[in-house]
């Protein structure tokens, strides 16, 4: 900036219009050490909007210049000094020789502010400097000074700190702070014989202090004084024990933990939750349950504490003291959704009557989670396994099986469809035969969607074959289904012929995963089909396979456009390089969005004939056509 434009800016600092001073002291942060003085001034000006620039524009410029005219500030009024604070704070390390020069002032702000700012900038601040301003006349000046040297991270500090721990409250209070910064394990002592101090507020810091420094000394201190105190401080100590980590065999602070618990706050909730994880204690499960019960799933913050709750009930719980919960407790409906989800996750087969009962009860999502919680019990319940030699456990669960299994059943006739649609997928893992008919005779009656899906999940992996000898009983939907779930090759391959085009389509897109040579001669031949959504997906499919069909060439002429789009796709994907001549003439397809894939697909294929191909089409007269060309051949 010149200074013909210095001069006429700095003018304007002085204008009658507001707006025009603003703009002044905005354009003024491209000046140099000449405009410091003029923003400095404008500091003080009667709008704040104009100081706020003035002291950007401050910032802006830095230098040692800009802090060494800003220091003076520092004695202004409030707002004024502010402005001076943060400037110097901005400029950082370059303020601090001048912030030296403060520690002697006579006026004991002007000490402590020059403190506050060192303690903030950090970087290139001697620690050392501050160690005498411990023994100041000030007990202002000598706490931010304890508080500064913990931010500083200053290890030579620690012993000059655990002597400030003496002094006045406010001053010891800023010590311990400090300490608690450094995390000092050396000072474990001196802090710990502030627990028992007559100042409630020390005694308060002192627990915080030895609940940040991880170290043997600390939690033993915190133990030592847990035991021997009742007074409200004993929950804080519990808390900072909990974040030191507490040991297995604690359990004499089980009932300080769960305590917490009660408390609305969930600075006390989450690290008791921790606390009770630790020592397995299942004492704390129904008030755990009981909060969970109280929230909103729905509420993003809400939903990630049930998420903490769920899986500390999980890593607590066990089936039989579930089971207790659910019997014996007057736990709130949500909450007994809650642990009924629980019951599931744990696979309790002994719950299976209790299951079922509520499976049968009047509320809706005790009922869900009934069906749920018996779904993953299904699951396991079907699965094969050795025998443990337990005779009489074998047939207990024998008999367990066999009861889940006639009430499932039962329950098919459920009138909420989303139990039903439980049951069913429950059915379908338990793999019993003997469901096959039951199924069959409720899908037939079922009217919901997602529900018919199911079934033909369930029925499918029940018996297939049985299942698909019977599919002439139903229509179009259920064979879509088929197409879409069964694993059998031969099925997929038959229903690719099926008349209708939905069916096809589905069965058709499922063909490139086979691997086959019957799957690849059907698909070549699909590409001429009447239905161009057909030929689409079969291009798709292709593609999918990752081998290269001569049908896809035959493809690049399609009369659809999506077909022509995806068969280019398919053929640089399985046949690459040696089919770039092929796709060329597609640079010129009628449809813009073909160019532009065809663009990126040779983009990808590279080779000088592909940048003569591009460099051809450079004056598309399509604009997108054209900005995409000269992006690439940019690349090229």
């Amino acid at each position: 900036m010149n200074i013909k434009s210095i001069r006429k800016y700095v003018a304007m600092l002085e204008s009658g219009d507001s707006s025009a001073r603003i703009n002044a002291a905005q354009t003024l942060a491209g000046g140099d050490e000449r405009v410091v003085y003029p923003l400095i001034k404008a500091l003080f000006d009667e709008s704040p909007a104009v100081q706020e620039t003035a002291m950007q524009s401050l910032i802006t410029i830095g230098g040692e210049v800009t802090a060494y005219m800003t220091i003076p500030v520092l004695r202004k009024e409030a707002a004024q000094r502010n402005a001076a604070i943060v400037i110097l704070r901005e400029i950082g390390s370059l303020s601090v020789p001048l912030l030296y020069d403060l520690l002697g002032d006579r006026d004991d702000d002007m000490k402590k502010f020059a403190i506050d700012l060192m303690g903030e900038i950090r970087e290139g601040v001697d620690a050392g400097r501050l160690l005498p301003m411990l023994k100041d006349g000030n007990a202002n000046v000598r706490a931010a000074s304890a508080k500064a040297l913990g931010l500083l991270k200053s290890e030579e500090s620690i012993e000059y700190l655990e002597k400030a721990l003496a002094d006045d409250e406010w001053v010891s209070f800023s010590a311990l702070e400090a300490l608690g910064e450094l995390k000092s394990s050396s000072a474990v002592k001196s802090i710990s014989e502030l627990l028992y101090s007559d100042s409630e507020t020390l005694k308060f810091a002192s627990i915080e202090t030895l609940g940040r420094i991880p170290s043997r000394e600390s939690k033993e201190a915190l133990v030592n004084y847990i035991k021997r105190t009742d007074d409200f401080t004993k929950t804080i100590a519990v808390k900072s024990l909990i974040n030191l980590g507490i040991e297995p065999d604690m359990e004499y602070i089980s009932r300080d933990i769960t305590a917490l618990l009660d408390s609305d706050d969930w600075d006390d909730r989450l690290p008791a939750i921790e606390g009770i994880k630790v020592l397995k204690e299942k004492k704390g499960l129904y008030k755990m349950l009981d909060i969970a019960g109280s929230m909103d799933s729905s509420e993003p913050e809400d939903e990630e504490k049930i998420d903490i709750l769920f899986n500390a009930i999980l890593d607590i719980a066990d089936c039989s003291s579930l089971l207790v919960l659910l019997r014996e407790s007057n736990l709130k409906f949500r909450a007994k959704a809650f642990l009924v989800k629980i019951l599931g996750q744990l696979n309790c087969q002994e719950a299976i009557n209790d299951l079922i009962g509520l499976l049968r009860g009047s509320f809706r999502d005790i009922r869900r989670g009934a069906a749920s919680a018996l779904v993953e019990i299904a699951g396991t319940a079907g699965e094969e396994r050795e025998p443990d030699g337990d005779e009489d456990n074998e047939i207990a669960l024998r008999a367990r099986k066999e009861y889940l299994y006639l009430q499932l059943i039962e329950a098919l006739n459920d009138e909420d469809g989303h139990i039903r649609e439980q049951v069913v997928y429950a059915l379908g893992r338990l793999k019993d035969q003997r469901a096959f008919d039951a199924l069959i005779r409720a899908l037939k009656k079922e009217k919901y969607e997602s529900v018919v899906e199911e079934f033909v999940k369930s029925l499918l992996a029940i018996d297939s074959k049985r299942f698909l000898e019977s599919m002439v009983e139903f229509g179009e939907k259920i064979k879509g289904y088929v197409a879409k779930y069964s694993d059998d090759p031969d099925v997929i391959l038959d229903l690719s012929h099926d008349e209708s085009s939905d069916v096809m389509v589905i069965a058709v897109s499922r063909l490139g995963s086979m691997m086959t040579e019957e799957s690849e001669k059907r698909l070549s031949e699909v590409i001429g089909h009447s239905d161009h959504e057909v030929r689409k997906v079969a291009v798709m499919s292709i593609e999918e396979s990752g081998r290269f069909s001569k049908s896809l060439l035959q493809a690049l002429n399609d009369m659809d456009m999506w077909v022509r789009f995806y068969a280019v796709r398919a053929i640089a994907a399985t046949g690459g390089e040696e089919y770039v001549n092929v796709l060329t003439p597609l640079l010129h397809d009628k449809e813009i969005p073909v160019v532009l894939n065809t663009i990126d697909v040779l983009f990808g294929l590279g080779g000088p004939e592909v940048y003569d191909a591009l460099y051809s089409i450079k004056e598309h007269p399509d604009e997108s056509v054209r900005e995409k060309v000269e992006e690439v051949l940019n690349f090229l």
